[in-house]
C-alpha cells in the first residue's frame, strides 16, 4: 500500500528515501504496519511548510484499506547529537530561549537551541551538555552568576 504524507520543515531534514516508517491505525490498536520512504518532493510547499513523502507499507493480508486514517512513524536519522531537557527547565525572555546551568554554586544563563518541543520535554542540539545540572522552574529573579546551593529530589517513598 502507498501513503502520502506532509512531513513539516523542522523534521524533514534526514528524510530520504530508505528511511523507515512504522504505521498504526487507532481502530486496529494491537498492530503496526512497517513501511519505507520510496519518494520525496524536490521542494517544501511554500504555503505549509511541509514536504510532500511517499512511503510504501507492508500490506499482505489488506487490512489496510484506501482512505484510512493513520498515524506514521518516521525514523528520521539524528544528524547532529541532542539532548532532552524537562520543558520546565527552560526560561523564555526577550532573548530567547535559555536555561540555568549550574557550576560550581554558580548560575550560567545558556542559549540553547530546541530541535523538538515534546510538551513536558524539549529536544536541544546547543547551550547544554551531558551532566549539566540545569535549574528546575528557575524563578524570574535569577541571573547569569547568581550564587545557588544544589538541591538534589527526595527519593521518592518506599510501598
Amino acid at each position: 500500500m502507498r501513503v502520502w504524507i506532509y512531513v513539516p520543515q523542522d523534521s524533514a531534514f534526514g528524510l530520504a528515501p530508505g528511511v523507515d516508517a512504522v504505521v498504526t491505525v487507532p481502530e486496529i490498536p494491537d498492530r503496526t504496519f512497517s513501511g519505507k520512504v520510496t519518494r520525496i518532493a524536490r521542494a517544501l510547499e511554500t504555503t505549509t511548510r511541509t514536504l510532500l513523502t511517499e512511503i510504501d507499507i507492508s500490506n499482505p493480508d489488506a487490512a489496510l484499506q484506501p482512505g484510512t486514517y493513520c498515524i506514521v512513524e518516521l525514523n528520521i536519522p539524528v544528524k547532529t547529537p541532542s539532548l532532552i531537557v524537562p520543558a520546565d527547565a527552560t526560561i523564555f525572555n526577550k532573548n530567547g530561549l535559555q536555561v540555568a546551568v549550574v557550576e560550581a554554586g554558580t548560575v550560567h544563563i545558556r542559549k540553547v537551541l530546541v530541535t523538538r518541543d515534546l510538551g513536558t520535554q524539549v529536544e536541544v542540539t546547543d547551550g547544554v551538555k551531558q551532566g549539566d545540572q540545569v535549574v528546575m522552574n528557575p524563578p524570574v529573579t535569577l541571573v547569569e552568576g547568581s550564587k545557588v546551593r544544589v538541591q538534589t529530589e527526595p527519593a521518592a517513598p518506599k510501598t
